[in-house]
This record gives structure tokens, C-alpha cells and sequence, in this order.
């Protein structure tokens, strides 16, 4: 046959070399071709081609070409609707469609279905931004990749493409409020094609802010054990946002942490709170810092604004990059003269520390070595064996081992360059700073 079947590699010869192999409804077939043009939808590109290819082999029978007649008479069902009239004249007969080889003709309604339930999941759980994921069952993926190499189509694009981008753009149209926002989704819709199979990935809410532990014997993190949490938690302390949001789970992420018997003063301490898969998500501010703040007594909590899970990332790699001040109440078996309370803070003026992982906390850290500086030591004698110091560090320096020496695992000590047994018996944090607010 000559003309379009002949130019094989024409859009229309390989439209025509596509159908020949396979049914395809208008969509499956445009897909084909969706990179080439602007603005059109498969539907559209799919349509445009049966129709040329209709009106082409028409005019080839109109001049003669009998294998044209064959061609079209053989293609017919699936070049339906558009040969439905010219099949009719041709043959006396009706004429009914063949059902596409990838989607059974139900693509359209698929894509219709899965907006209206996807915009209705959407609302359920309060989501105003959100992006479309796509997962494929029953070999359509690999179905799509022979048709594609088989036709020679290059510029194509996939089910799954075409499936988010119409779903996203057709729940925009019907949903009120509800926007695709590939930046920073509030949720990804997941759909499974064929099954039609529906839900929600939903993203984290997180809030910035500092808080400040009041009280001792407060761990930072929930500690649960057999007979219920083996201390309070700030992140208990927090749960109440649970229940105002909906969530399935807190969880804080701090810069750095205090020891469980120190308390946490001063400025506070910087924290991010993630609530994991909420229900609500737009709650006023008011009442967050209510919920937030139901046990002021013993941890009291300043919400300074929303965060993203950068801000998290960041927060824990720069926990290094802080500068910490600490009170400490230190006890030493010598008594305490003026000189060697001199000797403590000219010594350790901008000095650096080697510290191994502190013995009592080897059970759940690596043993590794790390150099910590010391920027200021001041202190004050309370009597003769106690003395209260106020201690200026780099943030992830052991306070108790500087004092102690942890048996040699950290040094220089205090213990260390007095030659006298000192201990920790009380500490609170009294001031973190970032790195960027130091240098702003």
C-alpha cells in the first residue's frame, strides 16, 4: 500500500502501524504522541489521528487502492467512532468498537472516578495542597513498554504520567481549596490502575519553636518500659497536640539534649515538633501554644511558627554547631581556694577537649572520639568543697566528664589539671545558640 502506510515513520504511519497491531482506544493511542503539539490532551491527539487516517485511507480507495478498502475495512472497529459512517456506506452494516488492549475503553471514566474520590480523601483530611502518585498492577507497565518499542514511539509518555496530571488537574476543577503543589504537598494521593484503589500519604505537620525544662528527672523523648514511662517526657508533655490535630504520633526533634536529671533554663532550647499523619491541619496558632503549654509547671513551650523537615535535617546536622551555656554545681573531696578556682577558668579560656563517649551512655552510643571546644569556665565558691561555674561550650561536649574526667576517657578535666576528685552533682543548661545567630 502507498501513501500513509508507506510513511512508516510519518505520526500517521506510525499511528497506523499502532492500530494495526493492537486496539487502541483514543487516549492509549494519543499517548503515543504526547510530547508533539502543545496544549492538547491524548484524547485529542488520539481522535486527530483516527480521523486523518480515515479520511487518508478514503481518499487512497477513492483513487483505486484496493488494499486500502482492507486496510480500513480490517482496522474499522478500532478506528471507531469516526469510520462508523463511512463502514455503514461501505458495507450495509453497523459497527461497534474493540475494546482497547491497555485500558478497555474505561480510561476516562477511571480518571473521572479517581478525582471524585480522590478530592472527597482529600477533604477528609483537611488537605488543601497535595500532588498525584500513580502505582500500575496487572503487567500494564510492561504491556505499554512492548507497544512502545513495537510502534517505534519516541515521543511518548506513560500511563502513569498521564493518569496524575489529569487526575491533579481535574480535582483542581471540582475540588474547591484543593491545589497541586509539587514544592511543598500537604499529602500524596496514591492511585493504583487498574484496581482503582485510593489513599493518602499524608505529610507531616511540623512547628517550630524553643522549650524549657523546669523541673529534674525529665527525659527529652517518650521512655516507655513494661510498667509505663520510666520518666515524664517533653515530648508527653506535648501530646495534647495529638488530639487538637488529629495525629497519629509525636515526635520532637531538638538541637542537642540535656541530661535527663538537668534542667533545661535561659533562653530554652530550639525544637521542631512533627506530627506524624494528621487529620487536622489548620488549627489557630492560639491553640497550639495551649495545647502546647497544658503542663507549664515542669515544661513550658513558645511556638515561634510553622517548619519543614529541612528545617529538622538541618537542626540535627548543626547540633555540633552550637554554642551551649551551662550552670553546673561542682563538688570536689579538696578544698576549694581561690587559686585553683583561678587555675580552672585560665586553663580551660578557648580550650580544646578530647572526649571518648562517656561510659555511662556506652550502652547506646558508639565509642568515638571527638574534640569539643571549652570558650569560658567562671565560677563562684559556695563553700569550701562546692563551687558554682558557669560553663561556655561548644555544643556536644559531655559537661559531667569535663568535670569528672570519666576516668581519663575526657581530658583535659577539671579533676584532671587540679589533681583533686571534682563531680557534677547538679547541671542546667542555661543558654543554646545556633551557629548562624552567633555570626549574624
Amino acid at each position: 500500500m502507498t501513501g500513509v502506510a508507506n510513511e512508516a515513520e510519518s505520526i500517521t504511519g506510525k499511528a497506523l502501524n499502532a492500530l494495526r497491531k493492537y486496539p487502541l482506544c483514543d487516549r492509549c493511542l494519543g499517548r503515543l504522541f504526547a510530547r508533539l503539539g502543545y496544549g492538547w490532551s491524548n484524547r485529542e491527539r488520539g481522535e486527530a489521528l483516527k480521523r486523518l487516517i480515515v479520511m487518508e485511507l478514503h481518499r487512497r480507495m477513492l483513487e483505486g487502492d484496493d488494499t486500502a478498502r482492507t486496510v480500513f475495512l480490517e482496522l474499522a472497529p478500532r478506528l471507531y467512532p469516526y469510520s462508523q459512517g463511512l463502514y455503514e456506506k461501505l458495507t450495509g452494516k453497523e459497527l461497534g468498537p474493540e475494546a482497547c488492549i491497555i485500558c478497555g475503553g474505561t480510561l476516562d471514566d477511571f480518571i473521572r472516578k479517581a478525582a471524585e474520590n480522590g478530592a472527597a480523601l482529600l477533604k477528609a483530611h483537611d488537605i488543601s495542597r497535595f500532588v498525584v502518585g500513580v502505582r500500575l498492577s496487572g503487567g500494564i507497565d510492561r504491556l505499554e513498554d512492548e507497544i512502545k518499542a513495537a510502534v517505534r514511539a519516541e515521543h511518548g509518555e506513560s500511563i502513569k504520567s498521564e493518569i496524575r496530571r489529569e487526575v491533579g488537574k481535574l480535582i483542581q476543577s471540582i475540588g474547591t481549596g484543593l491545589t497541586v503543589d509539587f514544592d511543598d504537598p500537604e499529602a500524596t494521593l496514591l492511585i493504583e490502575y487498574p484496581t482503582g484503589m485510593l489513599w493518602l500519604q499524608v505529610n507531616s505537620i511540623f512547628y517550630k519553636g524553643r522549650y524549657w525544662k523546669k523541673g529534674r528527672l525529665i527525659s527529652q523523648a517518650y521512655w516507655p518500659t513494661p510498667t509505663g514511662p520510666k520518666y515524664y517526657s517533653i515530648e508527653e508533655a506535648l501530646w495534647g497536640l495529638l488530639s487538637l490535630h488529629k495525629a497519629e504520633r509525636l515526635v520532637l526533634h531538638a538541637s542537642g539534649r540535656e541530661d535527663v536529671d538537668a534542667r533545661m533554663l535561659g533562653t530554652g532550647r530550639p525544637m521542631i515538633i512533627e506530627l506524624k499523619s494528621p487529620r487536622v491541619r489548620r488549627v489557630p496558632v492560639e491553640a497550639v501554644v495551649r495545647a502546647a503549654n497544658k503542663n507549664k509547671a515542669l515544661v513550658e513551650v513558645e511556638i515561634e511558627g510553622s517548619a519543614s523537615r529541612r528545617e529538622v535535617r538541618l537542626y540535627k546536622e548543626g547540633v555540633a554547631r552550637t554554642t551551649k551555656t551551662y550552670k553546673a554545681l561542682i563538688v570536689s573531696r579538696s578544698p576549694l581556694s581561690d587559686s585553683i578556682i583561678r587555675r580552672i577558668e585560665d586553663f580551660f579560656s578557648e580550650r580544646t577537649i578530647m572526649q571518648r563517649t562517656p561510659k555511662r551512655v556506652l550502652h547506646r552510643r558508639p565509642d568515638i572520639l571527638r574534640r569539643r571546644k571549652v570558650y569560658t569556665i567562671k565560677c563562684k565558691r559556695i563553700s569550701n568543697y562546692t563551687m558554682e561555674c558557669v560553663i561556655v561550650a561548644e555544643g556536644g561536649l559531655y559537661i559531667k566528664e569535663l568535670v569528672s574526667g570519666d576516668e581519663g576517657r575526657t581530658t583535659p578535666s577539671m579533676s584532671e589539671i587540679t589533681g583533686s576528685r571534682m563531680e557534677c552533682v547538679e547541671l542546667d543548661v542555661i543558654g543554646v545558640k545556633h551557629e548562624a545567630e552567633i555570626t549574624a
